[in-house]
């Protein structure tokens, strides 16, 4: 129990009501894929970085203005940024 205690100090869970009107806007104004909205209005409202590995939801999370990073081309250069933070 220790364990997921330790863990869910570091998630923070989204309700799907919170995301929906967000993944809306972003998916009209950045013409991505439904799922990719979803996973870049999570990373908006939470304010976070958003790390991938589908280079087309990259694509489209840099449209919508949100600092992310292609894991696969740009690995250290968000190791360089995690460990500023």
């Amino acid at each position: 129990m220790n364990h997921v205690n330790e863990i869910m100090r570091h998630v923070n869970i989204v309700g799907y009501e919170e995301l929906h009107e967000i993944a809306l806007d972003i998916a009209l104004s950045t013409g991505c894929r439904a799922i990719d909205a979803l996973f870049i209005g999570c990373a908006k409202e939470t304010n976070s970085i958003l790390v991938s590995s589908d280079k087309v939801q990259v694509l489209s999370a840099r449209k919508a203005h949100i600092e992310t990073y292609y894991l696969i081309e740009e690995y250290d250069d968000l190791l360089a940024k995690l460990q500023k933070i």
